[in-house]
């Protein structure tokens, strides 16, 4: 696997690069760590926080193109809702949130409606390309991206969601932790490098083949098969004969529910492998990538600063000079 000073060179050779931002996470990791601040505030330090964030990686990275992305009511959610679909009986992402007050909701609800006034200031008054469609979350297009650009051109995603680590079978793709500013290939491989007791050897396919049979308890996605040791994956992995009588066992629940390996591991891997979509998200995601690179909109200072007034922040219309070859 190639080291990021590798892939930099490979994409400072190339006509185009691009810079993608996983905002929701970005914005929203400002609520929850800020949460008692007073509400007309929070919205306006997530704003600075990002547009902080942005204009760093710019810095560094000198891309052609800057691109947000958000998420919107996506189709997983509404999939695993479908008790006549979905096999697991688990909602995605249906743990979170759970011990909100009522007053911490009525809070989120209206950081969210000011996060969606800066999505759409973005949009319509700056040069940063801003994407988002409904049914999609950021995450699907964020990997579009980077399959459609990561091998012959550059991507650079900045996110805090670990997922994206199975975009790093790209040639060309850098993901970066924008709390920390560590490359999060250099991660992985210090993860499930030659040391590891597993012999996971930074393959980026069998990482996705274990999370696919283990599940994810963030995302509130079970395990194909609860309690199945690593090497038994492992060997699955490397042998198409075991891998075939591993999917094909089944086990039995609490309730006595019995399910089949092979069926829950192809949901999970329609839930989580961000080359599995079906194909009408796919051609949605095309779409939006398309009509975004399409149609950028143009830097208006005026606008820029009005919106800065809206929400209090003062330093960054003061230092407007700092971020406009970003926001052009």
């Amino acid at each position: 696997m190639k080291g990021e000073g590798q892939i930099l060179n490979n994409l400072f050779s190339t006509n185009q690069t691009y810079l993608v931002f996983d905002m929701s996470n970005m914005l929203y990791k400002t609520f929850f760590v800020h949460k008692g601040v007073e509400d007309d505030v929070l919205a306006g330090l997530a704003m600075h926080s990002g547009l902080v964030t942005l204009n760093k990686y710019y810095k560094k990275f000198n891309p052609s193109h800057v691109i947000m992305t958000f998420d919107r009511p996506n189709w997983r959610k509404e999939y695993t809702q479908d008790k006549e679909l979905c096999l697991s009986g688990k909602i995605y992402k249906g743990n979170r949130r759970q011990k909100m007050t009522k007053r911490d909701e009525e809070k989120y609800a209206m950081f969210k409606d000011h996060l969606r006034d800066f999505e759409e200031m973005m949009r319509d008054h700056t040069g940063v390309i801003t994407l988002a469609a409904e049914g999609l979350e950021a995450d699907d297009i964020m990997a579009g991206i980077a399959q459609r650009f990561g091998d012959d051109e550059g991507v650079i995603l900045v996110s805090a969601d670990r997922d994206f680590v199975q975009l790093l079978r790209h040639d060309n793709v850098i993901l970066m932790d924008p709390a920390s500013g560590k490359d999060r290939r250099i991660e992985f491989e210090q993860e499930f490098g030659t040391k590891n007791k597993h012999g996971y050897n930074s393959d980026v396919d069998l990482y996705l083949f274990n999370k696919c049979l283990r599940g994810d308890m963030g995302d509130n996605v079970g395990s194909a098969y609860p309690k199945i040791r690593a090497t038994r994956i492992l060997e699955a992995y490397n042998d198409s004969y075991k891998q075939v009588n591993l999917l094909n066992e089944s086990w039995t629940n609490q309730l006595k529910e019995e399910f089949l390996v092979k069926r829950l591991f192809e949901e999970n891997k329609l839930l989580m492998d961000l080359s599995a979509q079906p194909e009408c998200v796919r051609r949605l995601i095309d779409d939006t990538i398309d009509d975004g690179l399409a149609n950028p909109g143009r830097f208006d200072l005026f606008q820029f600063k009005k919106f800065c007034s809206k929400f209090g922040l003062e330093k960054v219309s003061k230092q407007a000079h700092l971020f406009t070859n970003m926001l052009s």
